[in-house]
């Protein structure tokens, strides 16, 4: 007796519907997404217009009403978003909590030229250095019970993270020249329409050699 064939979960479908829009990164009309889809996906043009909706309301798909037809597209830098938005926060907060540091330096330094040296000073110095040595001592300890491999992923994230979005930022500029070559849509029309900041720019590497390194766990007898 053949098996018969099990249908998508909702989930699935959403998956297949997805890559077909990033393996061709355009602009679909309501048709168009629907035939195209179906062929794509094996789905029916029924199901297809369904999850496209779960779609868009996911976030993954976006839509827009041109003249009198919907038209619809998704770039896979689309997900990373959120990711670029976190990134430019903590970027921000780098920058502060550096610019801190730095003006503490110098306060530090200042204070260090006007102390007057005394047995009682000396002595808590020399408490101080030993509480310093011993903390040292419990973070080299901690890190033997870091996840070395965790933290390497969340690097490699970060990574593909701001790699995606520097994609989005050129399928934006694509996507704005595609609608005023196709549309005569001006660039600064399309901007406004989808609240694109004049700001928005490409994001730099993040850079990783400050950061504290944990010990590899087969290391530690």
């Amino acid at each position: 007796m053949a098996t018969r064939r099990k249908g998508m979960s909702p989930e699935e479908k959403k998956e297949k519907l997805k890559e077909f829009f990033h393996s061709n990164p355009t602009i679909y009309s309501a048709k168009e997404v629907e035939s195209e889809s179906s062929k794509y996906t094996g789905m029916t043009q029924v199901q297809c217009k369904e999850t496209l909706q779960m779609l868009i309301d996911d976030g993954v798909v976006n839509t827009d009403k041109m003249g009198s037809s919907n038209y619809y597209w998704s770039f896979p830098s689309f997900e990373f978003d959120s990711k670029k938005d976190k990134i430019v926060e903590q970027s921000k907060l780098l920058s502060d909590t550096k610019e801190r540091i730095q003006s503490e330096t110098q306060k530090i330094e200042q204070l260090k030229s006007e102390r007057v040296e005394s047995e009682t000073r000396t002595k808590n110095l020399e408490k101080l250095q030993t509480l310093k040595d011993d903390n040292k001592s419990f973070k080299e300890e901690l890190l033997l019970y870091a996840d070395s491999s965790l933290i390497d992923d969340k690097k490699r994230d970060i990574k593909i993270a701001i790699a995606a979005v520097n994609r989005y930022t050129d399928n934006i500029s694509s996507l704005r020249q595609f609608c005023d070559s196709k549309y005569n849509i001006r660039p600064s029309d399309f901007d406004t329409s989808f609240g694109i900041k004049a700001d928005m720019d490409y994001l730099e590497e993040y850079n990783f050699n400050d950061t504290p390194q944990p010990v590899n766990k087969k290391k530690r007898k």
